[in-house]
């Protein structure tokens, strides 16, 4: 009892520390916002504290990465809109741009791949486990919200357009004008049980 009490507190004092760090890199040129702390999914998945500092590393990576593509899109998108309204149009001026969009938004999806494939060997099996556990919980959205609509079940999902869930849901990658082809395979596959 004492030692889950004592892994809880040193778990709480993280995220803790945590959200203290985010919070006065909050507003430096170049900083993310605040890490969200997850305190569910902490408790869900039963993170070890170097665990959370781990996963808000690579957080903090992303959101960087996503910061300087968003820009580059702006940019780009301005330079679309100055062509466009230029007096005589240049088609290869405007393919060039909207390829290098195509090029962001395929990065993108690479780059998030590779950034939860990190987040994912910080796991154990366990946790993984449990991780497959809300990916297929996830899957079955437009199921329950269906189920909800025929008064079946009480889960009403304010706000969530259904439309846009589950494997295949579209991601706002910047760059991106049109969704991904679909792929094979799904989202995780589980680990060999034993």
């Amino acid at each position: 009892m004492q030692k889950t009490r004592s892994m809880g507190i040193r778990t709480q004092a993280v995220l803790f520390a945590m959200v203290a760090l985010a919070g006065a890199a909050w507003g430096q040129p170049g900083m993310p916002g605040p890490l969200p702390v997850a305190s569910r999914l902490v408790r869900y998945l039963e993170l070890k504290p170097d665990q959370i500092v781990d996963l808000g590393k690579i957080q903090a990576e992303w959101q960087r990465y996503l910061a300087s593509k968003v820009r580059r899109v702006q940019q780009v998108e301005r330079e679309i809109r100055d062509a466009t309204l230029a007096e005589v149009v240049d088609p290869s001026a405007l393919g060039v741009r909207y390829m290098e969009l195509e090029a962001i938004c395929r990065e993108a999806r690479d780059t998030e791949a590779r950034i939860r494939e990190s987040a994912r060997k910080i796991l154990t099996d366990a946790q993984r486990a449990k991780l497959a556990v809300l990916e297929e919980a996830y899957r079955l959205l437009p199921e329950i919200a269906e189920a909800d609509a025929l008064h079946l079940i009480y889960a009403p999902l304010p706000g969530l357009d259904l439309g846009g869930v589950g494997p295949r849901a579209p991601r706002p990658y910047p760059g991106c004008r049109f969704p991904e082809r679909p792929g094979p395979g799904p989202l995780l596959t589980a680990a060999p049980e034993n």
